[in-house]
């Protein structure tokens, strides 16, 4: 018996951690190995596939057409045929493309759903939780901006890519954008990412850093009527905490007229 190399099982790592990304983007387990399968060929019979795969032969068929269909593999018509996979960076443009189809058309759905009388002048208040879901929320809120964005943040967890490019293209539209924080390496980033922005020291909700745990960690307003205040919280694992925040895009909602004033003096100095 041949024993098994590290080599062999680093291959074996790969090859199912690229079945099962691949599986994500609705391949069958068969049609995901096939595929993997002529990637470590490059080209193969049926029977040469079979071998690699760990598939059944009789499932190679139907799997290459379906893979032929995406574009993904090519077919030559010998005996026996023959089939090819098109190239790594050409499937990962192919996969890219039906991805962006599919959500630019999802993009195209959603918004017809609603109800032409639906409002969100009701003063209402949302809850939500998790650092990525906080960090998206708030470059929403900034990508629907006009005229003003008053931000301040403690904590770097949150500056992800979106909300940066969001705040930097509200700048571009015209809207004055500012921002606030304790930290000073925070600041520097947003200095570096956010160009026209003006960037300010504040303290306003936190006495030094890093901040202390349970602390406000973001609070943003934009236009003087939406509002998103962030803090971070404490779960049942030791020394895990996770970003929770209530926010708010009704002017009418009552703690949007409280924290204007506040928000203002406390980054702009107003």
């Amino acid at each position: 018996m041949t024993p098994t190399t590290s080599s062999d099982a680093g291959i074996d790592s790969l090859v199912e951690e690229a079945v099962e990304t691949l599986r994500t983007f609705e391949l069958t387990e068969y049609e995901a190995k096939c595929f993997v399968a002529l990637m470590r060929l490059r080209e193969g019979t049926a029977k040469e596939v079979s071998e690699v795969a760990d598939v059944p032969r009789a499932r190679i068929y139907d799997s290459m057409d379906a893979l032929q269909d995406r574009g993904l593999v090519s077919v030559q018509e010998s005996k026996p045929r023959r089939f090819r996979a098109v190239s790594p960076r050409e499937s990962v443009e192919l996969l890219e493309q039906e991805c962006r189809t599919r959500l630019d058309h999802l993009g195209a759905v959603l918004p017809r759903l609603g109800s032409p009388d639906r409002s969100s002048s009701a003063g209402e208040v949302w809850t939500m939780e998790g650092e990525t879901a906080v960090s998206e929320r708030l470059a929403t809120l900034v990508g629907n901006a006009d005229d003003e964005v008053l931000l301040a943040v403690a904590v770097d967890a949150l500056l992800g890519e979106d909300l940066l490019a969001a705040l930097g293209d509200a700048v571009d539209r015209g809207v004055e954008v500012v921002i606030g924080s304790p930290d000073e390496g925070i600041r520097q980033h947003f200095v570096d990412t956010v160009d026209g922005a003006e960037i300010v020291e504040t303290r306003t909700w936190w006495d030094g850093v890093p901040i202390e745990a349970g602390a406000v960690t973001s609070v943003c307003m934009v236009d003087g009527n939406a509002l998103l205040v962030s803090a971070d919280a404490a779960t049942d694992l030791p020394g895990v905490r996770k970003h929770r925040a209530v926010w708010t895009d009704s002017a009418e909602a009552p703690v949007v007229g409280m924290m204007r004033p506040l928000l203002a003096s406390a980054i702009r100095g107003d």
